[in-house]
């Protein structure tokens, strides 16, 4: 829940504040405790040296005195007193019996106790030569102190001080030995030693040694020192930590400072704990925080006094604005007082008031007016959704199209009521195969418009009356501020009389398409024949007459086919036969059915290209190239002067072949370059230009090569010709491929031979043999290859010979002969045991020749010829459907006597010819005066599955179409060249399966 403003600048006053003082504390609390540690290692620096000074002092002080004490213990002659004045000396009060209170001694010069002020039982004549300081004290002749030790009469910790006594002649001739008791005698003045409430341990360390000098707890026997790591204290004392070092000591920190003696080598620290040496900084530390806690609250409660007397106005004007949106109106007399930034507030207030005054005025407006176009729009139907499909407005228009009101579908219904169920079931399996998501409902209409930002499509609408209508329905998302869509706008027409028209149309054009083209299809055909000299040499005038008839009736036949094939491209509907094809076949032909159109003007046709596309193949319609090499050649043929040459040039790169076709004409003016693809467009419209034409040339070509994955682009220099080109990707170009061995039967005239031979020089002569005479030769050398070979390539007929090397040949032949797909290939055995083969298959010997070795090169190719001529029919038959007779002889010349011909008038008589007689191809028109084409169709299946159906007509047809037959042949588009090659190619096929 948002909270008021008046608390959110308290609380920002009161964060503010918590974090300015925070930081303070922080700051203050580091620097506090930063100083006192400061200053508690300068004062345990102090200490240490103090206590360092004390002790050494002590030992000066304890030294001298025994000095001095030691020069009263010789007679005036320079010799030690006697044990009795010794002893009585000793009772004698002096310094050096104050500062050792545990005692002194006097030792002869063997180191043997002769005198003693402290009676200690049997201490008096003990030898002590052994002790290391005495030992030190006679070799030095100098003061010495010894280690912490324990005493070998009263076995107490102890420390000796002693003092060599010498003779005049500087020889030790005794000893002054003063005692220090470690368990009751401190080193230095009890009063200067004394611990901080005995929480400060002070420590003394005989490190040479490694002992405890002095220790926090008492000892009874000299300590040793723990080993390294034991003892933290320990370990920075013997370290020399400096002071302010922090050791963590039996789970507490202390501040320690450690200082050596130089005259003894002891060492003393001094640790104090951590807790002790700040307790100051934190008790200054709580009185700031009290401090600081006391201001916070007082800074809160003048942040609440201020938020208070901020807000109070704004919350009066915003009291007055809830009020004025409950009542529905919007007034501007807001009282212009308080502060600067209430009175700007209430200002603007007024200021906004007023122009929402205006700007509702002007919505209000626009909303009549918006209303008053939906409703105008009485044509068109205008309905709008929310986003889950809820109809949320519905026009004049809507309600007179579809007959339901608005009380009907508002905010009740969405527009799946007005679809067909299953238009939208279609469209949904549509969707979702391609999007790859399950697309269902109401996204069925909105799916795509989101995607692209709106769709147009065609639908079928259904009245409240239950009949149908079509519309062109277009969606558009809505979109509200922010980009998020607020609902879809659909927007439909009615399409009724377009597709009636539509309708009107196509029957018009398959009307024109066969009244027109059959007819032509017979003129160009007979006029074709009798100028090939189908009639024989004809007269001069009459030769010109035809010429300039087939001329014309071919420049006739090329406008019908370029305004339906514009049409067929407008709708989409432009077939393609899609084939992998070698170029330079389809270039070469293009070059010679073009020929003879600028011969009249001496106009040339030449080819330039390299080596590398002899082999080059493509995947293209290879009509509808054809179709794009004829119409760049004769557009070039046409622009070209008298007498030039215009040369087709072809080049390969590494993906793409180019072809282009290059003139030296006038080229192609500036203006003209944007519109040289648009349809109908021409350089020189007039009526009376030089050149004829319709213009559509150009625009088809560019559709060709596109619908065929290319591309078409030109280069020209006005005054100068032009270059026309278009790529095409490219398949390969090497000659040995697999995919030109899978479609090698495709371009194959001549029949194929296998030669299954295993002596090398007899395969390669009978190789040589077959090849000059025209036959296609593969060799396998033994049985196994020649299987395998057979089993993947359809061979014509195959020259076995008996001895091969890894089975027999008769064993090839059994199998052949097993096998439906050999059992009747031709077979020529040629072995020099032909004899002993024959009685071998026990006159099983249905086509099989036999050819004894050596070799007779004439036998065996009529032995060859014969085999392969008995496997085929010489004349292929034809079942020609065709209601017009003219046109039936027209093809009937055109194909020659290779082919006998059968012609049925209509579909009746067909179905007659099916039934009585066999047939290779059905050469069928679809428009017959009983039905249509179509129909015959499952009849030819049924009775004949193995005959190919060639569709011959004037009308185009679907995809769907032509994938019901083997082959489509436009009537317009007919020569004898195309129709032999389709008839045949289906014809080949058609025995290679049988």
């Amino acid at each position: 829940m948002k909270l008021p403003l008046s608390v959110r600048i308290v609380l920002l006053v009161i964060v503010m504040s918590g974090i300015l003082v925070g930081g303070i504390l922080v700051t203050v609390h580091q620097l506090m405790v930063a100083n006192y540690e400061t200053i508690m290692a300068e004062r345990e620096t102090a200490e240490i040296n103090r206590l360092a000074f004390e002790l050494e002092l002590s030992q000066q002080q304890r030294t001298l005195a025994l000095e001095a004490f030691a020069t009263r213990l010789l007679t005036d002659s320079g010799q030690l007193r006697s044990q009795q004045a010794l002893q009585s000396l000793l009772q004698q009060p002096s310094v050096a019996s104050e500062l050792f209170s545990d005692g002194l001694l006097i030792f002869d010069g063997d180191g043997t106790a002769i005198a003693e002020n402290r009676h200690v039982p049997g201490r008096i004549g003990t030898n002590y030569a052994d002790r290391p300081h005495i030992q030190r004290a006679q070799q030095t002749k100098e003061a010495v102190v010894s280690e912490p030790i324990m005493g070998r009469t009263t076995g107490l910790p102890l420390i000796s001080y002693v003092q060599p006594i010498l003779s005049s002649n500087d020889d030790v001739i005794g000893y002054a030995a003063g005692i220090v008791d470690l368990a009751n005698t401190p080193l230095i003045d009890s009063g200067n030693w004394a611990e901080d409430e005995s929480s400060t341990i002070t420590l003394i360390l005989d490190p040479r040694h490694r002992l405890f000098v002095s220790m926090r707890e008492r000892f009874d026997t000299p300590e040793p020192l723990p080993e390294n790591g034991e003892d933290a204290l320990v370990d920075a004392a013997l370290s020399l930590s400096p002071a302010g070092t922090f050791v963590d000591y039996q789970q507490q920190q202390y501040l320690v400072a450690s200082q050596q003696l130089d005259s003894i080598g002891w060492i003393v620290l001094r640790a104090l704990p951590y807790s002790d040496a700040i307790a100051p900084a934190k008790a200054a530390f709580r009185q700031f925080l009290l401090i600081a806690l006391i201001a916070m609250a007082l800074v809160g409660l003048a942040g609440a006094w201020i938020a208070q007397s901020l807000t109070r106005p704004i919350e009066r004007i915003t009291h007055r604005i809830d009020h004025m949106a409950d009542d529905a109106r919007f007034d501007s007399d807001f009282r212009e007082q308080g502060g600067p930034e209430v009175r700007a507030l209430a200002r603007a207030m007024n200021r906004l008031a007023n122009e929402r005054k205006v700007a509702d005025d002007a919505i209000r407006e626009a909303e009549r007016f918006l209303f008053n176009i939906l409703e105008a729009a009485s044509e068109v139907a205008i309905i709008a959704t929310d986003t889950v499909g809820i109809i949320t407005a519905f026009n004049k228009g809507a309600e007179n199209m579809l007959g339901y009101s608005k009380t009907d579908v508002l905010g009740k219904q969405t527009p799946a009521i007005l679809h067909l169920k299953d238009e939208l079931e279609v469209r949904s399996a549509q969707l979702s195969a391609e999007l790859g998501k399950p697309i269902e409902g109401f996204r069925v209409f909105v799916e795509k418009a989101e995607q692209d930002g709106s769709e147009t499509r065609e639908w079928t609408y259904v009245h409240k009356d239950s009949h149908y209508l079509p519309v062109s329905l277009v969606v558009t998302p809505m979109r509200d501020s922010t980009g998020e869509i607020s609902g879809y706008l659909n927007i439909a027409e009615d399409i009724t009389e377009q597709k009636q028209a539509d309708k009107m149309k196509n029957e018009f054009i398959s009307t024109v398409s066969h009244e027109l083209r059959t007819p032509l299809t017979s003129i160009s055909g007979a006029l074709g024949l009798i100028m090939g000299g189908a009639l024989g040499e004809l007269p001069e005038k009459a030769q010109k007459l035809l010429t300039t008839a087939h001329r014309n009736s071919k420049r006739l036949a090329h406008l019908i086919n370029d305004l339906l094939d514009i049409e067929k491209i407008a709708a989409g509907k432009l077939h393609f036969d899609m084939q992998v094809q070698p170029l330079m076949p389809l270039i070469e032909q293009a070059l010679e059915s073009n020929r003879s159109y600028g011969s009249d003007r001496s106009v040339t046709l030449s080819l330039a290209c390299g080596d590398d596309a002899l082999e080059a193949l493509i995947i293209v319609d290879p009509q509808r190239l054809s179709q794009v090499l004829a119409n760049l050649l004769s557009n070039a043929i046409k622009f070209s002067p008298d007498g030039d040459e215009v040369t087709l040039a072809v080049e390969v790169s590494d993906k793409t072949i180019i072809v282009s076709v290059i003139d030296n004409g006038p080229g192609i003016t500036d203006a003209f370059r944007e519109k040289i693809f648009q349809r109908f467009a021409q350089a020189d419209s007039s009526d009376t230009r030089a050149k004829d034409g319709t213009g559509l040339g150009l625009a088809i070509t560019r559709e060709l090569v596109e619908h065929m994955g290319g591309r078409i682009n030109f280069e020209s220099a006005e005054g100068k010709g032009s270059r026309f080109f278009f790529e095409l990707p490219l398949i390969q170009t090497a000659v040995e491929t697999s995919l030109q061995k899978a479609n090698a039967t495709e371009y194959r005239q001549s029949p194929r031979i296998l030669v299954v031979e295993d002596d090398e020089d007899v395969a390669y002569l009978l190789s040589i043999m077959l090849n000059e005479a025209g036959y296609q030769v593969d060799v396998a050398l033994n049985g196994k290859d020649a299987l395998s070979t057979l089993h993947k390539t359809h061979y014509d007929l195959v020259s076995l010979d008996l001895m091969l090397p890894d089975t027999s040949g008769l064993d090839i032949i059994r199998i052949l002969r097993e096998q439906p797909s050999t059992a009747d290939i031709p077979i020529v055995v040629i072995s020099a045991k032909v004899e002993q083969g024959r009685l071998a298959i026990k006159g099983d010997s249905d086509n099989i020749d036999w050819l004894a070795k050596p070799i007779d090169q004439y036998k065996l190719i009529d032995i060859v010829n014969r085999q392969l001529s008995a496997s085929r029919q010489d004349h292929p038959r034809i079942l020609h459907v065709e209601d017009d007779l003219d046109l039936h002889e027209v093809v009937s010349a055109m194909a020659g006597e290779r082919f006998e011909f059968e012609v049925a008038h209509t579909l009746e008589n067909a179905r007659i010819c099916l039934k009585q007689q066999a047939f290779d191809v059905v050469l069928l028109d679809i428009e017959l005066p009983d039905g249509s084409g179509w129909e015959l169709v499952p009849d030819i299946r049924a009775c004949q599955p193995e005959a190919k159906v060639v569709i011959l007509s004037g009308a185009d047809m679907t995809n769907q179409q032509h994938g019901q037959v083997e082959a489509v042949l436009l009537k317009s588009r007919l020569s004898t060249d195309r129709l032999v090659e389709v008839i045949s190619s289906r014809i080949r096929s058609s025995r290679l399966l049988r």
